[in-house]
């Protein structure tokens, strides 16, 4: 026994060096270099660098800004409440997205019954008083589909109606009809988790892929439905009760010629696209690249991997499926030619 315990902490050991020396680590994925520059500012309070940073003008480091900039801002957020007289549309946005997003960190994302009844009280709370900011916001700026994408996740918290959800969702679509970030909040609204079903929520995924042109983000959606299918299978079923049980059922499932079929032509029109970009994009790669590779294709995996980096974001399936995800991903990476290869 005690051999065996030798062995386990060697074979630890190894395993961590190979992590360690294939660059893996664990976080969000983006790349917006006047983004990183300027949060040191933002973490020390610069109020007014946080907003200049969302006035952007590509949509998407704008969606992108607008994610980031809550986590930094919330130390500094009864500042930014207290300005909200000046009644600027982009103050708002910010304050009632940060109130949103540390609402959420004391909740988690985890089912209503798993949450305890006075974290639910608490989380409800502190969340409520961001409907007025963001309400606020989207009327002063009234082309703007940010506050009602951020609304989604606002609706979701305090469990209101699909109905209202809905409104919610028109009324972003009547602002851009293909807001990227609003379509994966649209996903998680359908998801049999929150609001809707499985098939809700393949309807909407493979629509969107069937409009998405080369390169778009948006069919990231594909993957994605695929893999929430996947965790609520793992998280209900009584028969997969091992890491091994779940990577056994995963690759089974993810290899079923109508599940690779559809993963593989998203994949193959995504990778046909100039992804580059996409200041997300290596969440997509994420996305296509691990459902892929327990698929079984790993010509495919190597191409979407490629420009995946070497950061594991939040809610991979690589967590899903193994024990220890940044050594799954290192032996992806290694299985399909890239561990020597330079991360993008």
């Amino acid at each position: 026994m005690v051999l065996l315990k030798l062995l386990e902490k060697s074979i630890d050991k190894i395993t961590e060096r190979q992590v360690r020396k294939a660059g893996i680590t664990f976080g969000d994925i983006w790349r917006d270099p006047d983004l990183a520059a300027a949060l040191p500012a933002v973490r020390a309070g610069d109020i007014a660098t946080a907003r200049e940073l969302l006035t952007v003008d590509d949509p998407q480091r704008a969606d992108l800004r607008l994610h980031v900039l809550p986590d930094e801002c919330t130390p500094h957020l009864s500042v930014l409440e207290e300005r909200y007289g000046d009644d600027d549309p982009l103050l708002l946005l910010l304050g009632g997205s940060t109130r949103m997003k540390a609402a959420w960190e004391i909740r988690g994302g985890g089912w209503a019954a798993s949450v305890g009844m006075d974290r639910a009280r608490a989380f409800l709370a502190f969340l409520e008083p961001a409907a007025g900011a963001l309400m606020r916001a989207a009327e002063l700026a009234p082309e703007d589909p940010r506050p009602w994408n951020n609304l989604q996740w606002y609706c979701l918290g305090m469990g209101v109606r699909r109905e209202d959800l809905d409104r919610i969702w028109l009324e972003l679509c009547a602002r851009d009809s293909w807001h990227h970030r609003g379509r994966y909040s649209r996903l998680q609204v359908l998801c049999r988790k929150w609001s809707g079903s499985h098939e809700e929520m393949f309807s909407f995924a493979r629509e969107t892929a069937a409009l998405a042109g080369p390169g778009d983000a948006c069919l990231g959606l594909l993957p994605a439905a695929h893999r929430e299918l996947i965790m609520l299978t793992i998280r209900d079923e009584a028969e997969i009760a091992t890491v091994a049980d779940a990577k056994e059922f995963v690759g089974g499932y993810l290899a079923d010629p109508g599940v690779h079929g559809e993963l593989a032509g998203a994949a193959d029109r995504w990778l046909a696209g100039d992804v580059s970009f996409d200041p997300e994009h290596a969440n997509v790669a994420h996305l296509f690249g691990a459902a892929l590779y327990y698929g079984g294709d790993l010509e495919r995996a190597a191409r979407a991997l490629a420009h995946a980096g070497r950061v594991i974001p939040p809610g991979s399936l690589w967590a899903h499926v193994s024990a220890s995800p940044a050594y799954a991903f290192r032996r992806a990476l290694d299985r399909c030619g890239l561990t020597d290869r330079p991360a993008p």
